[in-house]
């Protein structure tokens, strides 16, 4: 039995970008409705505010990261 691996977070990010963004676009400009354009431009705005946001949450929730050592040697 196969395991299946869990996707990255940018694997995951550019599914939702495909069906929140670049889809929903091509289909207003196929149709060619300027006001469905402008609304659809509306809503994905408001659909990237939202993934920002819940993952800036979601980095808060998990605490801050420990300090990193400084490297010996130079930079």
């Amino acid at each position: 039995m196969s395991e299946q691996k869990k996707a990255s977070f940018m694997e995951e990010l550019d599914r939702w970008t495909e069906s929140t963004v670049i889809d929903p676009l091509a289909e207003a400009t196929l149709a060619a409705d300027e006001k469905l354009y402008q609304q659809l431009v509306e809503d994905i705005k408001k659909a990237i505010r939202t993934k920002v946001l819940d993952s800036y949450r979601n980095g808060q929730a998990a605490g801050p990261r420990p300090a990193r050592q400084p490297q010996k040697g130079g930079r």
